[in-house]
């Protein structure tokens, strides 16, 4: 039995770039990763850059983890 890998374009912590027709998206899994740009020195914060199609090896096929973030996510707060 082959093991299918969660893509980003499913992910719940994946959201896509304004344009629907785009495949390119942003990872919000972690909080934005600090880079500093050599030449200008100018810092900024990003986002995981993938395509819909991209995978991560955070999820190990065991659903138990995304399910319970899926729940997380769409409580609402009291």
């Amino acid at each position: 039995m082959r093991h299918l890998r969660p893509l980003c374009g499913h992910c719940i912590f994946w959201k896509s770039e304004d344009d629907p027709r785009s495949t390119v998206g942003h990872c919000h899994r972690y909080p934005p990763g600090v880079y500093v740009n050599p030449e200008s020195g100018i810092v900024a914060q990003k986002f995981p850059t993938t395509d819909h199609k991209h995978w991560c090896g955070e999820w190990d096929g065991d659903k138990t983890r995304l399910d319970r973030m899926v729940r997380e996510s769409a409580a609402v707060p009291a």
